[in-house]
């Protein structure tokens, strides 16, 4: 996949509202992009325009190209644009409980894909849905399969959901916060899950989260967004060692090390994300950096590139944080 300057709007009672403005990356086959930021930061948003859920019929404004396999995804026919979702693109949401149908069985809900994108007759479609319930990890599959999703735990109906995401054999997979309200121990086998059908399936992953001792496990390249754009781009090893956008490195400072002694107070990002209605002309960290000069509130910084490594700021840091930052699962 191939993004080119990204954006998208949306119009409030407040005014204009700019959820995403001017992203663009590269996601080659096989390869993991781990998206992270504070809530709000446009990392949702951005994604589910690329696949269509945010657009037009929402009251979004959404510009941009989005290349999918040399095919540009917002020129093509509904039809057709349909098909690449179901069939090339999986996508596994944040809570399974409202991305699942509470009134229809589990079996019948991975079989719907398989019965529209692969052609399978409904009798195939049963028997795939058990094997992949089977594949990912849910114990008594075909049991489950005649289930209902309030009937399963979280882990279970993520699961399930990521089932729905594979059954197609997709090439690329977005994961959305896939663990998100999810215990520790759970979460891990879900990424773990996660991680282990691309690698055997040989797929692409976008991986949305929060949390960045998740992307430095899991992913090849990192891109950090604030307040809609991405600040900061590179191989996770190297944004993890020296970050250059003082955003990333507070991220990283936040974090809890296991080196520190017990007690040890976290360090803490000073003030909250902009309103982005009220949006000023320079550096929309400014307010929240400890390295804010005139320069930062006058302009807005456009993108450096140093090689594959990207960042937007008039004073990019050197500081060596240490390998993983703390991050380390």
């Amino acid at each position: 996949m191939s993004v080119r300057e990204a954006r998208v709007g949306f119009f409030t009672a407040r005014g204009p509202l700019r959820a995403v403005d001017g992203v663009s990356f590269d996601l080659e086959k096989g390869q993991t992009l781990g998206i992270v930021g504070e809530s709000g930061s446009g990392k949702s948003v951005l994604v589910r325009s690329l696949i269509g859920l945010v657009g037009e019929s929402s009251g979004a404004e959404v510009g941009g190209q989005v290349q999918f396999e040399g095919r540009d995804l917002r020129a093509l026919p509904a039809r057709e644009f349909r098909g690449v979702l179901g069939r090339d693109i999986g996508v596994v949401f944040q809570d399974p409980m409202t991305s699942l149908n509470p009134v229809m069985k589990i079996g019948r809900q991975i079989g719907e894909g398989l019965r529209l994108n692969r052609g399978l007759d409904a009798k195939a479609a049963a028997v795939r849905a058990v094997e992949l319930l089977t594949e990912v990890g849910i114990p008594e599959a075909e049991r489950r399969a005649g289930q209902y999703p309030h009937e399963l735990s979280g882990g279970m109906r993520q699961r399930v959901a990521i089932a729905i995401a594979i059954a197609c054999a997709p090439k690329l997979l977005i994961a959305d916060e896939p663990t998100t309200a999810l215990d520790v121990t759970v979460q891990r086998q879900i990424l773990d899950l996660l991680q282990r059908e691309q690698r055997e399936r040989g797929m692409a992953m976008i991986l949305i989260t929060h949390d960045l001792g998740v992307a430095a496990g899991r992913a090849d390249d990192i891109m950090v967004m604030y307040a809609g754009r991405a600040v900061e781009m590179a191989k996770t090893r190297e944004l993890f060692r020296s970050p250059r956008m003082p955003y990333t490195e507070a991220l990283l400072r936040s974090l809890p090390r296991l080196t520190d002694p017990t007690h040890t107070r976290l360090s803490a990002i000073p003030g909250r994300p902009p309103d982005l209605a009220r949006r000023s002309g320079g550096c929309a960290f400014a307010p929240r950096c400890r390295y804010r000069t005139d320069h930062c509130d006058e302009e807005q910084p456009m993108q450096t590139w140093e090689g594959a490594r990207g960042y937007a700021c008039f004073h990019p840091r050197g500081v060596d944080v240490g390998e993983g930052g703390g991050a380390a699962e």
